[in-house]
């Protein structure tokens, strides 16, 4: 079953089953996407300590193969690909190159969900999304 919430003005999240692979554990996960920040999007992760931020080209990219958001050390990454079976991606979490975690969720409704992103922002236009005034207003400070 897929249900979405969204607010057309602000953000659209969904939902994403999750099963992990080491227990067959499920988990409750979301991914949320925010036209203001629209290189990136969100994965929450019912029961595990924060959200794993990524590229949403990471996502798309770990549909067909191999993708990784590599993060510094003390910080979440995230690894994406086809399950060997192809009906599947598998999410991994990572911490430098320490693997915390390994989801795997439909890969059919990943991509669902990546289309309905893409007709909020399309791929590449996310430049004309960004609040350049905001931006230089955060680097230099009150």
């Amino acid at each position: 079953m897929t249900t979405s919430r969204a607010d057309k003005t602000a953000e659209r999240a969904c939902y994403v089953p999750l099963w992990d692979e080491a227990t067959e554990e499920f988990h409750n996960g979301w991914l949320t996407y925010r036209p203001a920040d629209p290189y990136f999007v969100h994965l929450e992760i019912e029961d595990w300590p924060a959200p794993v931020v990524a590229p949403r080209t990471v996502l798309a990219d770990g549909l067909s193969g191999l993708a990784e958001c590599l993060s510094k050390p003390d910080r979440t990454g995230l690894r994406v690909q086809p399950s060997s079976n192809g009906k599947n991606v598998l999410l991994g979490v990572t911490q430098g190159d320490l693997l915390l975690g390994l989801f795997r969720t439909p890969a059919d409704l990943l991509a669902t969900h990546l289309d309905e992103l893409d007709e909020l922002v399309p791929m590449g236009g996310e430049m004309a999304r960004i609040d350049w005034d905001d931006v230089i207003a955060n680097l230099l400070g009150p």
